[in-house]
C-alpha cells in the first residue's frame, strides 16, 4: 500500500504538475511539499483537505485507508465532463459538434475548472 506522500506524489506527475506548481496551488512551499512526498511531514488536516478537493480524491484515499480514490459528491468531476463532451451526437444549436469544436470545449472547460478550484481554495483560506 503506497504512503500518503507517494500517493500525492503520483497524483500530481498524473497531472503533469511540477512540485512548484502543486506546491503553489495548494499554498505550500515547493520544499514543504517535497518532504510530505517523501514522508519526512504530514500535512495539517486543512493543507491534506486542499490536496483531495484539488486532486478531487478523498481523504481516506490520500490517508491508505482505502485504494477508492472516488467519493460521493453530487458535482460533476472534470473527467465526467469531458467524457460528456466526447460522446457522439453532442450538439450546439442543432448542428453537430467536430472532433475539434470538442477539444476547445474541453479546453474551456479545463480552464473554469482550474478557476474554480482557486476561487474555492481561495475562500477555505
Amino acid at each position: 500500500m503506497d504512503s500518503l506522500g507517494r500517493r500525492i506524489q503520483k497524483l500530481r506527475k498524473q497531472k503533469n504538475l511540477t512540485q512548484q506548481e502543486l506546491a503553489t496551488v495548494i499554498g505550500i512551499s515547493r520544499g514543504s511539499l517535497s518532504m510530505i512526498e517523501i514522508d519526512k511531514r504530514e500535512p495539517d488536516n486543512q493543507t491534506l483537505k486542499k490536496f483531495a478537493d484539488f486532486f478531487n480524491v478523498s481523504t481516506d484515499y490520500l490517508l491508505g485507508r482505502t485504494d477508492d480514490p472516488s467519493y460521493q459528491t453530487d458535482e460533476l468531476s472534470e473527467k465526467e465532463l469531458e467524457e460528456i463532451i466526447k460522446k457522439e451526437g453532442i450538439m450546439f444549436d442543432g448542428i453537430p459538434l467536430d472532433e475539434e469544436d470538442k477539444e476547445d470545449i474541453i479546453e474551456v472547460m479545463k480552464i473554469a475548472w482550474k478557476t474554480l478550484q482557486r476561487r474555492k481554495h481561495n475562500k477555505s483560506k
